[in-house]
Formats: C-alpha cells, sequence, structure tokens
C-alpha cells in the first residue's frame, strides 16, 4: 500500500463502493419481483381451490338431490330413452352416478335390450353401458357427452324378404314443438366398445356383415357440420358377405387399426384418411370413402411383401379357390381398389395391381422360378357387365421366369372367368437339350445334348389333365441334338429338324438324326394325343414317316429286348405331365412307321428298296406288311411280334418269297440254325409261301425249336455240292456216279412244321445222278432228323441219258423193288445207313396208329 498513490487509492475506493451500492439495488429488485409471484401464486391457488371447493360442492349437493331424487330421475331418463328409440327397451338396472365418475356424471345401465316391435328380436343386447357426461356440458349450446362405454354386447340388424327393416329402432319422433325448434348440436367425445359383436343381415341384397369387436376405442370432435373420428379397434372380422351365398370376403380375419374419418353430415359422406391397418399381422395402407347420399363406397389398400396366400384369403371363397391354384412361393407387393353398392346386391368391383421379383409360381400347367413380373387382377373386365367371378380375370405382364433351368420369356399370361377357369399364355425360350430334359422329366425320351428353340402357347382349362393338350400349341427347333429312346436304348444323334404341337396333334417336320450308322429323314403325325388322359379315355395315335439310304438292322435288335430300367424321373403335373402324356402316347399309343430304305442289311442278310409299313402298340408290335428284293428275288411279309417274357417275343409270320436263290437265302439266315445243309451246298430258285410262328431271342435271333406252321415250297434248278450225306451213301452204292454235284428235278412239297422239325411228306427225287429216290420223314433244326430214304434197284442201272427234270408219276406210285436208307442224326451229325428191316416204316405205321 505504500507504494499506492493517493489518486489511485481514492478511485480504487470509489469503485468498490460503487459496486457495492449496485449489488444492493439488484437484490432489491429480486426480492420485489419475488414477492410479486408469490402473492399472484397464491391468488391462483385461491381461485383453483375455490373452483374446486364449488364444484366438490356442486356434486355434493347434486348427489344428496340424485340420491333423494333418484327413482323420478331415472324414470325421467327412462322416458326420455324411451322417447329417442322407436323400438321396444328393456332396462334390468339402471344407476345414476356421481363419485364413481368423477368428475363426471354416471349413468349406468345393466342388462340393456333394445328390440324392433314386429319380431321383438333383439337389435341391441348389451350388459353394461356406462354414459359419461361433465354438468356443464350439457349446459352449453352444444350437448357434449363425454363418453359411452358398452360392454359385451351384441348388435344386430337386418332387413327381411319383404324390405322389413330394424334399423328404425334408433329414430325418435319428434313433437311438434321439436320439429319447429332447431336441436342443439349433439357431440359425443368417445364410444368404448369391449367384446361387442355386429351382424348385418340384407335378405333382399343377399348381404351379411358379421364380425366381432374385442377392443375399440372412438375420440370424436365436431367442427362445422364435420365429425373426426379416430377409432383404435381390435376386431375379428367373421366376413363380408356382399353376396352371401357365395360367401364371405376377409373371412376370418383379425383387424387391427387406429382409422382416422371425417364423416361430413352436410353431404353425408364419411372419409377414411389414410390409416395404417393390420389384417392378420400384415400392415395395409387403407384410405377411401363411404357415400351415403349415392348410397356407394370406395376403398384403396396399399401394401408390400404379402404372402400370395394371404392377400387371396380376402377374397370369397370361389375366388380364393381359382387364385390358389397359382400359387406364388414368395410375397407380393400389391394395391387394391374397390368400389361397390351400398344397397345394391353383388359383389364390389376389385382392381388389383401387383408386382414381385425372384418370384416362384406352381400352378396345375407349369411350374416357374425366379419370376420377375408385374400383374392385375379385376372381377369386372367387362363394364357393361356387374362384377362377378365370371367377369374376372388376372393377368401378368413383363413376364421373365424359369421352367427348371429353362429361361423363359412370357406374354398375354392370364386366368379368366372364374366360374370355369380358362387359362392363356405365350412363352419363348433358347435352351439346351439338358435343360429342357430337366424341366419335361420324360422318361421315354432323354435329351442329351444340342439345343433347341421353344415356343408354348395355351389357351384352355385351368387343369392338371393331358387333355390341356387340345388347347396347346408348342414349337421347338432341334439344332444338332442328341436323343435316347429310353425304353429300348435306341440313341439318337446330330438330330436337327421342327416339332410342332397343334391342340392335341403333333407334327415332326423333316427332322434329321443319326441312329449309330444309319442316317433317318423322319417326320410325324400325331393325333388324340388326350386320348390318354383321364378325362377321355383311349388311345393316341402317331404316323412316321422314316427314310433312309441304308439301315443296319442289327442297330434295332434293342427292340428285342425288354424296357431298360431306369429310375422314374416322372412328373404327373402341367407341362411335364404333358411331357408324360406323349411319353404314354409312344409307350401305350397306336404307333404306325412308314419305312422306306434304299439298303436293309442285318448280319449276312442283305436287301434293297425296303418299304415296310409297322405298328407298334403297348408292349406289341406288328409287320403289317413289308416288301423287298432280296436275293435276286422279292420278300413279302407280315408278321405280329408279342413279348411273352423277359427273354423273348412270339412272332406269328406270314412269308412269300418268288424267285429266291436259295443259296443267299441260306446264306443270309445263316443256314437256319443246322449245320447239315448250308449255303456251300445248295444252289437253286427258291419260292415259298408259308404260315410260321417262332420265338426270337434278346438278340433277334429264331428259336429253331420255337418254329411251328406250314410252308409250301418250290425249288427248281436245284443243286447239291459235296453234300456230306450224299457222300456217305456213295461209300455204300453208286460208286460210279458223280454224287458230289448233283442236280435234281423241280423239288416241291407242303411240309409240317412242329416244334422245330420239318415233317416231310413222300416226296419223290429225281437227279442228274440216274438216282431216283422218295424221301418222308423229319428233317429238324435240332438233333431230331430222322429220314426215310426209298431207292429202288432200278437206279442201279446208270440211265444218265434219261430226262432227270420230268417227274414219271406211274413210276413214282410203284417204283418197285428198293432198297431202304434211313438218315438219321446220333447227335454228332446226320449219318446215313441201311434200313435193312425197315424199321423206320414200322416205326411209322406203329405213330399212324
Amino acid at each position: 500500500m505504500k507504494n499506492i498513490l493517493p489518486a489511485q487509492l481514492f478511485q480504487y475506493i470509489f469503485k468498490t463502493e460503487a459496486r457495492q451500492i449496485n449489488l444492493n439495488v439488484q437484490y432489491k429488485k429480486i426480492l420485489r419481483l419475488s414477492f410479486i409471484k408469490q402473492k399472484w401464486f397464491r391468488r391462483i391457488i385461491r381461485v383453483v381451490v375455490g373452483v374446486f371447493v364449488f364444484y366438490f360442492l356442486l356434486l355434493t349437493c347434486l348427489s344428496i338431490y340424485i340420491s333423494s331424487s333418484r327413482e323420478r330421475l331415472l324414470a325421467f331418463l327412462n322416458a326420455q330413452i324411451k322417447q329417442t328409440i322407436l323400438g321396444e327397451l328393456k332396462i334390468n338396472k339402471a344407476d345414476i352416478t356421481v363419485w364413481q365418475t368423477f368428475p363426471k356424471l354416471g349413468l349406468t345401465l345393466d342388462n340393456v335390450t333394445i328390440s324392433d316391435s314386429f319380431y321383438h328380436s333383439p337389435f341391441l343386447k348389451a350388459d353394461e353401458i356406462v354414459v359419461k357426461a361433465g354438468i356443464f356440458d350439457l349446459m352449453g349450446k352444444t350437448v357434449s357427452i363425454s363418453s359411452v362405454k358398452i360392454k359385451n354386447a351384441v348388435i344386430h340388424t337386418f332387413t327381411d324378404a319383404r324390405g322389413y327393416t330394424n334399423t328404425y329402432v334408433l329414430r325418435s319422433q319428434p313433437s311438434q314443438k321439436e320439429k319447429r325448434q332447431s336441436k342443439k348440436p349433439f357431440v359425443l367425445e368417445n364410444i368404448n366398445l369391449n367384446n361387442v359383436s355386429v351382424l348385418i343381415e340384407n335378405v333382399p341384397q343377399r348381404k351379411r356383415y358379421q364380425g366381432r369387436i374385442d377392443d375399440a376405442d372412438i375420440d370424436m370432435d365436431l367442427s362445422g357440420s364435420k365429425y373426426s373420428f379416430t377409432f383404435d379397434e381390435d376386431l375379428f372380422l367373421r366376413g363380408l358377405g356382399f353376396n352371401i351365398r357365395q360367401g364371405y370376403w376377409l373371412e376370418n380375419q383379425r383387424i387391427q387399426a387406429k382409422w382416422k374419418l371425417e364423416f361430413d353430415t352436410s353431404g353425408s359422406v364419411l372419409t377414411i384418411k389414410k390409416t395404417a391397418v393390420k389384417i392378420q399381422g400384415h400392415s395395409f395402407d387403407i384410405d377411401g370413402n363411404f357415400d351415403f347420399g349415392k348410397s356407394q363406397f370406395h376403398l384403396n389398400a396399399v401394401t408390400k411383401n404379402v404372402k400370395y396366400d394371404a392377400a387371396s384369403a380376402l377374397l370369397k371363397p370361389h375366388t380364393r379357390t381359382v387364385l390358389q391354384k397359382l400359387n406364388f412361393t414368395q410375397p407380393l407387393n400389391a394395391t387394391v381398389s374397390l368400389t361397390g353398392s351400398l344397397n345394391k346386391k353383388g359383389d364390389p368391383a376389385v382392381k388389383v395391381d401387383f408386382s414381385t421379383s425372384k418370384n416362384s409360381i406352381k400352378t396345375p400347367i407349369v411350374d416357374l422360378n425366379d419370376c420377375d413380373f408385374t400383374g392385375n387382377f379385376s372381377n369386372q373386365i367387362d363394364p357393361q357387365i356387374l362384377p362377378d367371378d365370371s367377369n374376372s380375370r388376372v393377368q401378368l405382364n413383363s413376364f421373365m421366369s424359369y421352367w427348371g433351368t429353362v429361361s423363359l420369356k412370357g406374354k398375354n399370361i392370364s386366368i379368366t372367368n372364374f366360374d370355369k377357369p380358362v387359362t392363356q399364355f405365350e412363352f419363348f425360350s433358347e435352351c439346351t437339350f439338358p435343360q429342357l430334359d430337366e424341366a419335361l422329366s420324360s422318361d421315354v425320351l432323354r435329351f442329351v445334348d444340342g439345343s433347341a428353340k421353344l415356343y408354348i402357347a395355351y389357351n384352355g382349362p385351368l387343369i392338371a389333365d393331358a387333355s390341356l393338350l387340345d388347347q396347346l400349341n408348342a414349337k421347338i427347333q432341334i439344332q444338332n441334338g442328341k436323343v435316347i429312346y429310353v425304353p429300348r436304348n435306341l440313341t439318337f444323334s446330330n438330330c436337327n429338324g421342327n416339332i410342332d404341337l397343334t391342340g392335341n396333334n403333333l407334327a415332326v417336320n423333316n427332322l434329321q438324326c443319326d441312329l449309330n450308322t444309319n442316317h433317318l429323314e423322319v417326320n410325324i403325325n400325331g393325333s388324340n394325343l388326350n386320348r390318354i388322359s383321364n378325362k377321355t379315355p383311349g388311345k393316341a395315335t402317331l404316323n412316321c414317316n422314316v427314310f433312309s439310304p441304308s439301315i443296319n438292322l442289327s442297330d434295332f435288335i434293342t427292340l428285342f429286348n425288354t424296357d431298360s430300367p431306369t429310375a422314374s424321373k416322372k412328373k404327373t403335373n402341367g407341362l411335364a405331365g404333358t411331357a408324360n402324356s406323349i411319353d404314354n402316347a409312344v409307350e401305350n399309343g397306336d404307333v404306325f412307321i412308314n419305312l422306306k430304305a434304299q439298303q436293309l442289311s442285318l448280319n449276312n442278310f442283305k436287301a434293297s428298296n425296303a418299304n415296310a409299313v409297322l405298328l407298334f402298340t403297348n408292349n406289341d408290335w406288328e409287320i403289317q406288311k413289308a416288301f423287298l428284293q432280296f436275293a435276286d428275288g422279292s420278300f413279302n411279309l407280315a408278321a405280329k411280334v408279342h413279348q411273352a417274357n423277359n427273354v423273348s417275343h412270339q412272332v406269328s409270320a406270314q412269308l412269300d418269297l418268288q424267285h429266291i436263290n436259295v443259296k443267299k437265302l441260306f446264306f443270309a439266315f445263316d443256314n437256319f440254325g443246322q449245320k447239315s445243309l448250308t449255303s456251300k451246298n445248295i444252289n437253286g430258285i427258291f419260292n415259298s409261301k408259308a404260315n410260321i410262328t417262332a420265338n426270337i431271342n434278346k438278340a433277334g435271333k429264331f428259336i429253331p425249336s420255337s418254329m411251328n406252321g406250314k410252308m409250301y415250297f418250290s425249288l427248281k434248278n436245284a443243286e447239291l455240292k459235296n453234300f456230306e450225306p450224299f457222300l456217305n451213301i456213295q461209300k455204300i452204292a453208286f460208286k460210279n456216279r458223280n454224287l458230289d454235284d448233283v442236280q435234281f428235278a423241280e423239288l416241291k412239297d407242303t411240309f409240317d412244321i412242329q416244334n422245330g422239325d420239318i415233317y416231310i411228306h413222300r416226296m419223290p427225287i429225281q437227279s442228274s445222278a440216274s438216282i431216283n429216290m422218295y424221301i418222308e420223314g423229319i428233317y429238324s433244326f435240332g438233333n431230331n432228323t430222322d429220314i426215310s430214304i426209298q431207292v429202288p434197284l432200278s437206279n442201279l442201272k446208270n440211265n444218265s441219258d434219261d430226262d432227270f427234270k420230268t417227274i414219271d408219276k406211274k413210276k413214282a406210285n410203284k417204283p418197285g423193288a428198293s432198297i431202304y436208307l434211313r438218315a438219321k442224326d446220333d447227335g454228332n451229325g446226320v449219318k446215313i445207313g441201311v434200313d435193312v428191316f425197315r424199321k423206320f416204316r414200322k416205326n411209322k405205321a406203329a405213330d399212324d396208329k
């Protein structure tokens, strides 16, 4: 302080003093403001307490008045209610309370029933109704009821067949004075409903609406001529029967919402503002209006990711049943519009726009996956006709999907006329054969390699039956395909051509393919493919025209195989089921094949200019007629082949051979399975007609022991060279004759064939070796050959100058003294010996007896 100047000290003291004075002033201001606030607060408290005390005293007085005048007041209220309601009113118990509903007045009605006066049927039946209202709310320009609570009630309105309705019970009959005076506006601030069932019936219009309000809280506000509502409800809707004969819409649906409503009394229009609504737990945004003046309504709903079955469950049963034939596995986005009449019978007009992506569709016609599309539904596609199932359509637009792994683009996809559903679609695709094989799942045809262009169109009934082929059109363009015919294990490669399915007719145009070394050109016409359907039983018919430059029959040996065992891929529904229909047509229908081949071969068998008509039916096939040039002659054949068992087929054949080189005949047929007489030994021109039955093994070869029948034959210019039995004869006799090269007169006879044995009737043989003989007996393809040879002794003289080609019938009947030889198979081949005791003849005589 010593260093502080006097001037500075004075300044410091002055500032300090000034600050102190300023603080004192501010403190006094704060005290003054606090006092003023406390004063006003005390005044407000006094006013509130005064009002409360006044209201309490008023309620006390009112309570005392009500207690002393309860019976008179209840009678007055009952009379007023009866004047308001035209129906029959019954109240089991009524009570006016003050303190229980404080600060409101309360009216409690127990077991209330309001009935019509004709049927005496309850319009309203409630266990309890509680009405609350403020004292001053009843004295203003507007009559205001604070709340009405209805508990455990049933509301039932009806209009009978004669037009009588019980809704009149809520209307009052105003007096003349009331008609002259304007009524006060009426405001009901809140309604609470608990366990209230509602049933609305209109017999002439066939309407029935039914539900149960488990809990609802309705707040109302009046502004001018408009009432505003907030309707917070939890409702179980039994259903909306716009036409009860056709069932309910929104059947058995739980609806939860906090509705925002506005009712304009001047125009009698109830407006629903956009409200979030949960139906069975799924969210919808709903808005619309009810125009009671015009007796019509309009509602809009928008939802996202709704399950298809949940959305279709909102519709009436028949519509729902038809739409459930389309089963979408993934959710949809939908916008719904409903427009209808409040007093006319019939369904409302419904329009639904929907969209989805990566969805799957299952239908009786086809199953599709990874679908991207938009679509719509309407039950009034013709605006001149009322909404109805017969006037309904669901349509898909901008459609892209997969059928298995086959990519499909679609257009014009729809289902119309839900009374008798008709579906229409067009699909386009380019795919590989393996993709097509997976989609078709055919057990008969396997598509192994190659590619195809596919077009499928359908316009017909929505049914899972092969009769849908009547309206199915399909086109398949095959490129470098490889197909396996599974039952017979035939592989066709390098397939190129077009397949058309029109109605129930099949056409294959200029299909080029290879079967091993065989090149085939195929044209097919099929009809009545739906004959294998459940609804139209019968057989399908396929006509196949096949041409080939050369056919190796060994490649078709599998025709004699039994069906190849395969794991079934067969599907019974949709287009895969249609493929099965074609499978059945091939396997169980009638398949005609007109075959033309320039060359025909099977091992040693060679023929040309082959023409054949074959019929395949079930496990049987038939050569109706066949002609070919063979062994310098012609061969006509008709045969039937029946699968007898797993290892063999039965053949019944009629043969006509003309001018056949017998040497080539024996060579072609492997000497008919025997070793004694071969193509190396025989020459001649063979003609024959035969009816033969035999069995053929899995390798396509005849089983000699199974042959039976009758054969006429003629062998001209016959010649045997180095025939071992003749060479054996020469060891015994005729040593000076040329038996290593013997020519014969025409040999002809009719043979009986039994179990592979050829029964030879007595037949004269004249030869160039000046040997005449007569043979009879059995020539066997097995080991049963036993032939008697009668050699007249006149043969001991060499008559080489005689005409051996002319049969001397007299000499044949009486050949004279003879030597008898016997050609018999001893198990190691045919041996010829002298039949000294004519044992063969004795045995034959015994057999004849």
